[in-house]
């Protein structure tokens, strides 16, 4: 309620307690006969080269070219322990696909001298490292093509040219990769192949050539050692919504707010085009460099920017006025029903470029029409968290829709289904994820009230990771197609009201949410208004009695939970959240202090029932790199509840079944409930975790939220703490929007 409305309480840094850490490392030995085992690296050595003079033979390649290749590690070693030997060998590690297995680089010279250490050692037993390999292996058009690329072949025996996306090998020299796009744009002309648009870098500086060509000069063009990957070009696609009824007059903006004063909202879409009454809320109208305005100019992204702003329509239609909640930037990055990857990528990223000072949060509605495939990062997602790095922003993104809906006959049988997995750019690691769920039960929905919406994709991820990361609440969808008007499923188009069914529509809920958040943290800290959002969810279903593999696919469903901005912004007498924020190195752990206080340590309750609740969320923001394969992340934060017990010993008191405690993730999230403790400072313990080519004293930042619930209801938790607290905590003044 809003006369039960406290600030927030900031941890500040004397609260907390940093210990060093020294990071350790390990030396395994192998039990091998280093003739034996140098007989097979050398013949490895030796395909390698068989292998490079064949493709010399039939390509462009000379002996200036690089010679590319795969190593394999031993079954216990992993690329952080021996990056150092192999970069000593004088190799490049271009890329990586999981911790045993480096796509690596060497110019013919040092591959030569490389033959000949490994001689040495399976003739002499010198050069002992080599004993950490297991084997070397050819880099060959198998290893590179996707598998849409595979499918497609497959499905399409008859197929004479297919759209793809070449990724050429990351970390050569500027002058190699030059030299590389040349050669292979020329070769696939030489093989009838078109070049639809120059060679494009990511913001990572590798290289891609988009092009069509025949299956079999796919094979010819993948097999060049300066080639990475190949994968079918991507198209985004977003709903056209259609119009339910006319406006009947009326909608008008609430005249006391001051609209320059609210958050702002990039829109990245096909154009925002409101009611003209409504249009002070859209200060900005910008167009991607090549982009159009067309006859279908903001048919996707008028009703997407209607959610931004105003949340669920539908719920204040009886209001005399309406009352924005966020300005809209809108910038157009769609002019047709379809665009490619390469379009929609270099328009997203001249959009972050232009905006990125003055928003922070990006809403993204447009998916791919098939799933991801899991084990590779996708390009436009890789690129969403590049740019979330480099300028501090939020990607909000629809987790991608599905008909589904039409051929199954159950929520469950569509869950079950592969092709209901997310599709890119969902698969954004430091992106926010959302999917839909049903507000309203209708006689024929497949889909009950709090459930998965039936066309909504779900996780998980890249790599098995959580995704969505939120849900909010959309329309549903019978079988016909036919999707039934509800208060949550509300949109204003240029023209009138329209009842569209999709995630796309959910995001934006999710980016108003976030910029609702954000007045009422620090210096407009978005990464902390993330963690208060995913905080303070409501859960869409029961927890009692949840086994992980439960939790785990509950996870997959709904994410964190139902984004709720109006639980996060505030806290209450029985409802105490803690915030902090910072950065952290492997040189050091923290020990984030809240506090307890005896009032509700002391109280009495029957046996069996708890006293509180404690969520925990703190949300890394590690560097990521598309070309480390399974190791994309490059690090996590773990974070553990430590209690004082009855006997004022501090101990670790984490939850059996966890929402989301998963290492590698870039988000701890998880709560647990108590009966019996002593009161006074509890911990929250934090430990950053990082792969190879991370610094130990690199500094990654993170944002914590911590929340401790009153479950007696005695009503005096927030005056408790502040009162035995005596000042140690400040309260978190929000800010106002003004007034006219």
């Amino acid at each position: 309620m809003a006369d039960n409305r406290q600030y927030h309480l900031w941890i500040p840094e004397q609260e907390i307690d940093s210990i060093d850490k020294s990071p350790t490392g390990r030396s395994n030995q192998y039990d091998v006969e280093h003739s034996e085992h140098g007989q097979k690296l050398s013949q490895g050595l030796k395909s390698v080269v068989d292998f490079f003079q064949h493709l010399q033979s039939s390509s462009s390649l000379d002996e200036n070219d690089l010679i590319t290749f795969k190593v394999i590690l031993q079954d216990k070693e992993d690329l952080a322990s021996q990056k150092d030997f192999i970069e000593n060998e004088g190799l490049t590690i271009n890329a990586v696909k999981d911790h045993r297995h480096a796509i690596v680089s060497a110019p013919r010279d040092v591959f030569n001298n490389l033959q000949g250490r490994v001689d040495r050692y399976k003739e002499k037993g010198t050069k002992k490292d080599f004993q950490y390999i297991q084997e070397f292996e050819p880099f060959t058009a198998e290893d590179k093509k996707a598998t849409s690329v595979l499918q497609y072949v497959k499905n399409n025996p008859d197929a004479v040219s297919i759209d793809v996306q070449v990724v050429l090998l990351p970390d050569m020299a500027p002058d190699v990769q030059q030299r590389a796009e040349s050669n292979i744009s020329d070769r696939i002309r030489a093989g009838k192949g078109i070049i639809h648009n120059e060679p494009y870098r990511l913001s990572d500086g590798t290289s891609i050539i988009r092009a069509s060509m025949s299956p079999q000069n796919v094979d010819k063009i993948a097999d060049d050692p300066r080639v990475y990957w190949v994968e079918r070009t991507l198209f985004f696609h977003g709903i056209q919504p259609s119009i339910v009824s006319p406006l009947s007059g009326g909608l008008q903006l609430d005249p006391n707010i001051d609209i320059s004063a609210l958050p702002a909202v990039v829109v990245l879409d096909d154009g925002v085009s409101l009611p003209d009454h409504l249009q002070d809320i859209v200060p900005v109208h910008w167009q991607a460099s090549g982009c159009s305005k067309g006859s279908s100019f903001g048919s996707h992204g008028t009703p997407v920017s209607s959610r931004v702003t105003f949340g669920y329509l539908g719920m204040h239609l009886a209001d005399p006025y309406l009352t924005p909640r966020a300005r809209i930037i809108d910038a157009q990055i769609a002019d047709a029903d379809s665009v490619p990857e390469d379009t929609m990528l270099k328009r997203v990223r001249e959009a972050v470029e232009n905006f990125s000072g003055v928003s922070k949060i990006f809403n993204f509605s447009y998916n791919a029409s098939e799933p991801i495939e899991g084990s590779e990062m996708s390009l436009l997602g890789s690129e969403f968290d590049l740019l979330s790095r480099k300028y501090g922003v939020r990607f909000i993104i629809s987790a991608g829709n599905h008909n589904l809906f039409e051929s199954q006959d159950s929520l469950k049988d569509i869950v079950a289904e592969d092709l209901s997995q997310i599709a890119s750019p969902a698969d954004a690691m430091l992106g926010v994820t959302v999917g839909a769920i049903v507000g309203v039960d209708h006689p024929g929905s497949l889909s009950k009230k709090n459930e998965l919406a039936p066309y909504s994709r779900r996780g998980p991820g890249f790599y098995g990771f959580y995704k969505p990361d939120l849900v909010a609440y959309g329309a549903t969808q019978f079988k016909n197609g036919n999707i039934p008007p509800d208060q949550y499923a509300l949109c204003l188009s240029q023209t009138g009201y329209c009842a569209p069914a999709g995630t796309s529509f959910t995001a934006p809920i999710v980016a108003g949410d976030l910029a609702q958040v954000m007045t009422v943290v620090p210096n407009n800290d978005v990464g902390l208004a993330q963690a208060l959002l995913y905080n303070r969810v409501i859960p869409p279903y029961d927890r009692t009695g949840m086994t992980q593999e439960e939790m785990d696919l509950a996870g997959n469903l709904y994410g964190r939970g139902l984004s709720s901005p109006e639980n996060s912004m505030y806290s209450s007498e029985d409802r105490v959240t803690f915030l902090n924020s910072g950065t952290m190195n492997r040189l050091t752990k923290k020990r984030v202090k809240f506090h307890i206080p005896s009032a509700i340590a002391d109280l009495k309750v029957k046996r069996g029932e708890k006293k509180i609740r404690v969520t925990v969320t703190c949300i890394a923001r590690p560097p990521v790199d598309r070309t480390k394969g399974s190791e994309y992340s490059a690090a996590y934060i773990s974070a553990s509840i430590h209690r004082l017990n009855s006997n004022g010993v501090n101990v670790v008191d984490n939850p059996s079944v966890s929402d989301n405690r998963n290492k590698w993730d870039t988000c701890y999230h998880f709560s647990n409930e108590f009966s019996s403790f002593d009161s006074g400072s509890w911990e929250v313990w934090l430990e950053l975790f990082t792969r190879w080519g991370i610094a130990d004293d690199e500094e990654i930042p993170y944002s914590l939220v911590i929340t401790v619930e009153d479950l007696t209801s005695a009503g005096n938790l927030y005056s408790e703490i502040v009162r035995e607290t005596a000042g140690r905590f400040s309260a978190v003044q929000p800010v106002r929007i003004n007034i006219r």
